[in-house]
């Protein structure tokens, strides 16, 4: 039986609609799946039980007085740790502010939210400023991966994932400026999304974000992530990037047709060390979408843009950090700390060339999306390694080597998806990347959802991921 905490937000509301089910119910059972997780996963900054059951104590008199409601109306989300949400601390996973006051205001993306009728219960755990794409701070420790608690759920939405697919809740808003969505949705075995460039307004925005950083859904469906994304897209005057909100008739999100649809297909994009199980689901996958209708188009290699991505985020590490005095320095993240360090060396000619390259990325990924409609690849071109390591061992020089899949996107601003596609020997999650046409967001939801539907068996059952879980602590 299906337990109220694993309920998708579509569920949820259509089971309130008929009066079958009360908010009150559901976020009880949330918070208590959330508390009993915690001591193992270490998923949430923190809790907010009493707000959270007052704001469902107002859904549920909505609802059964038959009163107008609101998109999410009772529905419990999380927020990672790189948003503001008004009376919460919020630290970015940085003892910086381990002793700040509480935020005295709503992200954007919070305040919509919330004034959908969103039950805001938890904080989620981040590393240090999401500067990487595991989950580790020296203010949260060590986030773990519900499927197998010796492994890292990815980051630097960590808690977001592994929250989520241990079944804490059906909707959590993440961050990403390089993977940070798309990589914990593939170790944790769940659906990440990040849209267009400007489609969801960022505020704040740290320093060495640059205009690479989106908020985006992380759910277990495709419905509910564009459930929620059509709460959080549109212009904000506090986000001057953004763009006017999507027609009314995009959403519901249905499914895309595969017959004739162009896909451009890619193990490695020419450079990337893949992992033989990571390429053989990924293998499995296309083949599946091939004999479903798909037209497959393979790609030819591309340059490395790893390194490029590596001078963009290593001057950004050491412009959020150019600033801070000896001691303040001593409470960072070493390996972060080394990062700014070694972006202070980089010459500005370098940071310029960097820029540039960016540019001939966009042309480059525009003259491919002139042939093709998608491109899918591995998310990520490892299976989840041990949790407290930012690389498998010592042949790796740093995490943007295995987390290469995910940063083209960010550089590019090009919508992109993380679906689950099947698990590894030993269980663990591997998920597949959609990238599309700049704007197209709406068409990367439909084709998620129709992989969701063409790979049902690569989603994980909340309950066999909570007591996996709960087993290993």
């Amino acid at each position: 039986m299906t337990e109220l905490c694993e309920l998708s937000a579509v569920e949820l509301l259509s089971l309130y609609a008929a009066r079958k089910l009360s908010p009150v119910e559901v976020i009880r059972d949330v918070i208590a799946r959330s508390e009993a997780v915690q001591p193992v996963l270490n998923a949430f900054c923190s809790l907010d039980p009493e707000r959270a059951l007052a704001t469902a104590v107002a859904a549920e008199r909505s609802w059964m007085a038959g009163l107008p409601t609101r998109a999410l109306e009772g529905v419990p989300v999380s927020v990672k740790d790189t948003a503001m949400v008004k009376g919460w601390r919020f630290a970015r996973g940085s003892r910086l502010a381990e002793h700040n006051p509480p935020a005295t205001q709503d992200s954007p993306s919070v305040a919509r939210l919330r004034g959908a009728g969103a039950v805001l219960f938890a904080s989620t755990t981040t590393c240090e400023g999401g500067w990487k794409a595991v989950t580790d701070s020296p203010l949260t420790g060590i986030t773990r991966n519900p499927h197998n608690t010796d492994h890292t759920p990815g980051g630097s939405s960590g808690g977001a994932g592994a929250s989520i697919s241990a079944g804490c809740g059906p909707l959590a808003l993440g961050s990403d400026g390089g993977g940070s969505i798309r990589v914990p949705a593939s170790f944790s075995g769940i659906f990440g999304f990040k849209a267009t460039f400007g489609r969801v307004p960022m505020y704040p925005i740290g320093p060495h974000y640059s205009d690479m950083a989106h908020f985006g859904p992380m759910t277990r469906t495709v419905a509910d992530a564009g459930l929620m994304f059509s709460v959080i897209e549109g212009r904000h005057p506090m986000d001057p990037f953004t763009t006017d909100p999507l027609p009314a008739s995009d959403f519901p999100v249905t499914p895309l047709p595969l017959a004739g649809v162009r896909i451009g297909v890619t193990e490695d994009f020419g450079f990337m060390k893949v992992d033989p199980e990571v390429a053989a689901v990924y293998r499995a996958a296309i083949a599946r979408i091939e004999d479903a209708g798909a037209v497959l188009v393979p790609l030819a290699p591309m340059e490395d843009w790893r390194p490029t991505y590596r001078t963009l985020w290593q001057v950004g590490a050491w412009q959020s950090q150019r600033r801070l005095s000896p001691a303040e320095r001593d409470l960072l993240d070493p390996e972060f700390r080394d990062w700014g360090d070694h972006g202070a060396h980089i010459p500005t000619g370098d940071y310029v060339d960097a820029m540039m390259a960016r540019l001939a990325y966009r042309q480059e990924c525009a003259r491919q999306h002139a042939m093709v409609d998608f491109v899918i690849s591995p998310t990520v071109s490892i299976l989840p390694l041990r949790a407290g390591l930012t690389v498998p061992d010592d042949s790796w020089p740093d995490w943007l080597e295995w987390a290469g899949f995910s940063l083209l996107y960010n550089m590019t601003g090009q919508p992109a998806s993380s679906l689950p596609a099947g698990y590894s020997s030993c269980g663990l999650p591997v998920g597949i990347q959609i990238g599309g046409r700049i704007n197209d967001d709406i068409g990367v939801l439909r084709l998620s959802m129709t992989l969701e539907a063409l790979l049902a068996e690569a989603r994980p059952d909340p309950s066999a991921v909570f007591d996996r879980a709960m087993r290993k602590g």
